[in-house]
């Protein structure tokens, strides 16, 4: 009996851990929606307008132009928000920016008639200077709509995910961000299916006229609807206790956020910094894929048979929903590998590091796209497709459980490192408050600190708190008095930590923009020309593949591999159970 009391108490507690992180995460299903709406169907909608290959490149700066702006801004925004709902009014704010975006570029073509007729161009549908007017408005409103939905899908996705870092704990990050790639896979699946089924033949749908892309549109705002209006039903947040100044206004707010994100940005500890350097080329190997996987499959449909149009784009699909379940299926079992976290009960002793599936995931990815080489029908191309779903998962999960953790880390809550651990101590560091602490002020240790040991004290701050409550990178100047205005620019912002890390992501799709339009300029009127775009990617994933080897392991890794190293106590635990408090990274085994 007490053996299936236990039992039954643990899958009850594993349970409510799902149900907590599929709430928490559930809006990053729904923003993950309209991603696939764009980056599956937004190179084939923008050349069946009218726009060349060449044009969509530029096109698609609006990517990295909107993470480079709306991600560290909209973060340090919400860090400093005073109100109980600091992450979720931004959420629904870019949630209705998104929905308007889309409905512009669902809707163009009848808005660029409407635009005519007010303007009165032409003199009726048959006129050529009328149609001429409408393939170029259309363009306008599609190019703008695109434009804004990056901006405010940005926005969305990093709300969703402070919102992650806000309510998981240091052991927790592992497994609330593989429920975060899960959750965008499953927004994957949705939004691939939805552009393979044929939505004509929905009644629902009647009312919506257009076509597939028009059709998909609306049926995409509907699911983000839903699935971010539970996450905001669903989770709570507390507001600060440290209220910003009432007479600042909105662009004051925004240059104080700028201003933050810069003194921030400098302060990153040298874990994060290396995850950042392994996103720069992660990301140039993966938005090559993103934009011009599908238009791959399309042009070698082309090429091996005489079939429709909407067959060819039907192939594309097939394969880009086959890759999100590809995705969530190895997104649900490699983190049961995973050396980071727990399983809920006890910690890992045995697995794989982060860093190593992150090697592994990129290695294979780069031989996927190497591989172009070999591709010559549609249904390798497909395989192919199909294929890049496993280091797909990898790269959802991994890049933000390590981010969690460090951030974590550099709060102070954390595991002592083992003395040859160097690359986890500048962790520590991450917008602490000021101390000016001397070797003589230090806590005497049993086996007393050696002279690195004290250069490491006194650069860091004692630990914080060692219970896993809101943290202190997400409350921002909770931890700061409210008068003290001078060190809020140095408080720990999560959304501003997340913001700077994306920042390693859009900065590179700016060379991959580039770099597909000299591809396509040098491959035009050749076969394969979207297929060197595809190669260039491969080649940038073996080197993210190399530059993953400098990313140290995470705290709980540590613990799992030195279990003789503890938390640390918290210093007034510490001089309760009358003894010296240990600095960070400095805690002598028990």
């Amino acid at each position: 009996m007490a053996v299936a009391a236990s039992w039954g108490d643990a899958v009850g507690e594993r349970l409510r851990r799902w149900l907590r992180f599929g709430l928490l995460s559930l809006s990053l299903a729904g923003s993950q929606v309209i991603w696939s709406l764009e980056l599956a169907y937004g190179t084939p909608y923008l050349l069946s307008i009218g726009l060349s290959k060449e044009a969509t490149g530029y096109v698609w700066l609006a990517g990295p132009l909107s993470g480079l702006v709306m991600q560290p801004v909209i973060g340090s925004l919400s860090d400093s928000s005073t109100s109980s709902f600091r992450r979720r009014k931004y959420m629904i704010g870019c949630s209705l920016v998104v929905a308007w975006a889309t409905c512009v570029i669902a809707f163009s073509h009848p808005l660029a008639r409407l635009l005519l007729d007010v303007l009165g161009v032409g003199l009726g549908d048959w006129d050529p200077v009328r149609h001429k007017h409408m393939a170029t408005f259309t363009q306008i409103l599609s190019v703008l709509g695109f434009w804004v939905l990056d901006f405010a899908i940005n926005g969305l996705q990093v709300m969703a995910r402070a919102l992650i870092l806000d309510h998981a704990s240091v052991s927790e990050q592992n497994e609330a961000n593989a429920w975060h790639g899960r959750m965008l896979h499953i927004g994957n699946i949705v939004g691939y299916w939805c552009g393979w089924v044929d939505l004509s033949s929905w009644p629902v749908l009647a009312w919506v006229g257009g076509g597939q892309f028009r059709r998909f549109a609306v049926l995409s705002l509907a699911c983000m609807g839903l699935c971010v209006g539970i996450t905001c039903a669903t989770t709570h947040e507390s507001n600060s206790r440290c209220p910003s100044p009432r007479d600042e206004g909105m662009w004051r707010r925004v240059a104080h956020s700028l201003h933050q994100v810069y003194h921030v940005g400098r302060a990153l500890p040298r874990p994060i910094l290396r995850v950042c350097l392994v996103q720069v080329f992660a990301t140039m190997s993966w938005f090559p894929f993103l934009f011009y996987g599908t238009t791959y499959v399309l042009d070698m449909a082309q090429h091996a048979s005489k079939h429709r149009k909407e067959d060819y784009e039907k192939s594309g699909s097939f394969a880009m929903l086959l890759f999100a379940i590809l995705a969530l299926v190895s997104g649900s079992v490699l983190p049961t590998i995973s050396l980071a976290g727990t399983d809920g009960s006890a910690p890992r002793t045995r697995g794989l590091s982060l860093r190593t599936l992150w090697t592994c995931g990129a290695l294979l990815q780069g031989c996927i796209l190497l591989g172009t080489f070999f591709v010559h029908t549609r249904a390798q191309a497909m395989l192919l497709l199909l294929l890049m779903g496993g280091p797909w998962s990898v790269w959802m999960w991994v890049p933000y459980a390590m981010i969690g953790e460090f951030v974590r880390e550099a709060e102070g809550q954390g595991v002592a490192a083992p003395p040859d651990a160097d690359d986890q101590l500048p962790a520590q560091r991450i917008m602490e408050r000021p101390r000016s602490l001397t070797p003589d002020d230090m806590p005497r240790l049993p086996h007393g600190p050696s002279t690195l040991d004290r250069e490491r004290y006194t650069s860091s701050s004692r630990t914080t708190s060692a219970s896993y409550g809101a943290s202190i990178v997400s409350r921002g100047p909770d931890l700061v008095k409210p008068d003290d205005f001078s060190t809020r620019d140095h408080s720990a912002c999560g959304g501003t930590v997340l913001g700077i890390h994306n920042l390693a992501i859009v900065i590179p799709q700016f060379v991959v923009a580039f770099a597909s339009s000299l591809i396509f300029r040098f491959t035009h009127g050749h076969r394969g020309d979207v297929a060197w775009v595809l190669r260039f990617g491969g080649l940038m994933a073996l080197v993210a593949a190399a530059c993953t080897r400098l990313v140290p392991l995470t705290m709980t890794e540590r613990q799992c591999r030195h279990p003789e190293y503890t938390l640390l106590p918290d210093d007034e635990e510490a001089e309760a159970e009358g003894v010296d408090a240990a600095p960070p990274g400095l805690a002598p085994p028990r």
